[in-house]
């Protein structure tokens, strides 16, 4: 079965993680400080928090910036639920927004038709399809609003201009996943990076029972607790095999873009189906986004996803719409979210990933051609 991604590991990957395991630090050891480096290196921002997943990161992240009760944190519709749950969890109220139906992304355009007054907004990059930041930005700066990103699929994407996605320019802070599905993987894993010294060094002390150090030359052994945390670290296990896959991104992003640009060229003869556009961007596509028009196939989705898997191909969908959750069901709503209903009701996710093989592929293309 082709599924819609996966983990691309090699040997390299393995002799990284066996190395960790050869030496004396499973965790709280240099691997970590390795991986940190090359996250900065791969975002442009000036501090990198490595910590166990992508949700663990959206949560420390709203945590520092300051979310929490009575707080109010605008979310797009279209996102995996942790964009919501994690502010939810910090006792903040969500406002669910709508997004581009074409794109999945939340636009500057939406921002100013939304009435309620924002705390916080969180740009979701779809896909590894960035949004407007520039636009989000100054709206937000009109509004006395802070932007946190949500860029668990956009680890290496970047504008065409030269800004790196989480290098701070547009944010005061953005999070990444390396899920085995995402662009680069630690197994599980995620980070948090920022511009904010202080930030930093609170993200630090989070993700590690809320310790701090103290330099006492007469008590050596002295730490102490200044904030109820848990321990979200990521391990020196993990983190090898995150530096091991960093070794290889370029790699990656040009093969993903290669089957993107592959989906691109078939469907251009297919008048149902179509693929997102880059439009001034070099996205890390960590999905290849399929819009459907149900009425030309002459079938539905169902009849599709079940098509595809007689065919030997998985299909997904991402995502379900927040507001068809049952935690987010009574979320109040910025308005009536027809761009994110549109989305959903529009699109599926094809096999991309860095091991799909031209004959994976093809056979993914042709299903669709033989649709025709």
């Amino acid at each position: 079965m082709i599924g819609y991604g996966r983990q691309d590991i090699n040997q390299a990957d393995r002799d990284a993680v066996e190395r960790v395991l050869s030496g004396d630090y499973l965790t709280c050891g240099p691997a970590v400080d390795a991986f940190e480096e090359q996250i900065k290196q791969v975002s442009g921002a000036q501090h990198a928090i490595a910590v166990n997943n992508g949700t663990s990161a959206l949560r420390l992240l709203y945590q520092v910036a300051g979310i929490g009760p009575g707080s109010v944190v605008g979310v797009p519709a279209i996102t995996f639920v942790a964009t919501a749950s994690q502010a939810m969890l910090l006792g903040a109220k969500i406002i669910l927004l709508d997004v581009d139906p074409d794109t999945h992304v939340l636009t500057p355009e939406i921002l100013d038709a939304c009435e309620e007054k924002l705390d916080y907004v969180i740009p979701v990059h779809m896909a590894g399809r960035l949004c407007d930041m520039s636009g989000i930005a100054a709206w937000a700066a009109q509004h006395n609003c802070i932007v946190l990103e949500d860029a668990a699929h956009a680890f290496g994407s970047s504008w065409n201009t030269g800004e790196l996605c989480g290098d701070g320019t547009w944010s005061q802070g953005a999070i990444f996943s390396f899920h085995p599905v995402k662009n680069i993987t630690c197994g599980e894993g995620g980070a948090i990076v920022v511009n904010n010294a202080e930030y930093a060094e609170k993200l630090r002390s989070f993700r590690h029972h809320g310790i701090q150090r103290v330099d006492d030359l007469q008590q050596p052994w002295m730490h102490a607790f200044h904030a109820p945390a848990t321990n979200e670290r990521l391990s020196d296990i993990h983190a090898a095999l995150g530096s091991s896959q960093c070794q290889r991104l370029s790699q990656f992003k040009q093969r993903r873009a290669e089957i993107h640009d592959a989906y691109t060229e078939a469907f251009s003869e297919l008048d149902f189906i179509s693929v997102l556009p880059a439009e001034g961007q070099a996205p890390f596509w960590h999905l290849s986004l399929a819009r459907l028009d149900w009425d030309r196939l002459g079938h539905d989705r169902t009849w599709l996803f079940n098509h595809c898997r007689e065919q030997g191909v998985q299909l997904q969908v991402h995502y379900i719409p927040l507001h068809h959750q049952p935690i987010l069901a009574e979320a109040p709503r910025a308005s009536a979210l027809e761009g994110a209903e549109q989305a959903y009701a529009a699109h599926v996710s094809l096999p991309c990933f860095p091991a799909l093989t031209e004959a994976d592929q093809t056979q993914v293309i042709d299903i669709f051609r033989n649709l025709a």
